[in-house]
């Protein structure tokens, strides 16, 4: 019998039972790969992602074309990754919406913040408020490279007309 046996259900119980804070990067990827490569050894494959693009953040945020040059990284792996990124912005936007009213510039940014979270291009959102300054909406309204975007004034206008906002907040990110 091997010593690698049970290897996968030992690692999935330890993170149930203490979360990831005491997990290393490349065990944090070996328990996210046997979901993108259910049939092969993962630790070696982890390290590998991990010596080539230097930690776990970086791993997740590489592209499909860069993760496909590391051997038995294929759709699979990429989508999850990927999908691991976008499902993180979502939970956090998701958690930003039980903050209704926004009274500081303060408050306005930490619900924001969010939004960006993930994103490789520049991004911008327009957060619409009502007299009492409860968000109305959150919507994207342009996006472009790296380093600038466009937004046409009047779409800013339009959204903010559609949803009766007393007042709008334009926020964009900085990938770089």
């Amino acid at each position: 019998m091997s010593i690698h046996a049970g290897h996968r259900q030992r690692l999935k119980e330890r993170f149930l039972k203490e979360s990831l804070d005491n997990f290393e990067e490349h065990q944090v990827l070996e328990l996210l790969l046997f979901y993108g490569i259910p049939q092969r050894d993962t630790n070696e494959i982890a390290h590998e992602l991990i010596r080539k693009f230097g930690s776990l953040s970086r791993v997740l945020e590489a592209t499909p074309e860069e993760l496909s040059e590391v051997k038995y990284v294929g759709d699979n792996v990429t989508t999850l990754f990927r999908l691991i990124t976008e499902v993180a912005r979502y939970y956090q936007v998701n958690c930003a919406m039980r903050e209704q009213i926004l009274t500081s510039i303060d408050a306005c940014g930490k619900y924001l913040v969010p939004f960006f979270h993930g994103r490789q291009i520049e991004t911008v959102f327009l957060l619409c408020l009502d007299a009492k300054c409860k968000v109305l909406c959150c919507e994207k309204v342009g996006e472009g490279s790296v380093n600038s975007a466009g937004v046409p004034v009047r779409k800013i206008v339009e959204m903010a007309l559609k949803a009766n906002a007393t007042s709008v907040i334009l926020a964009h990110n900085h990938p770089s």
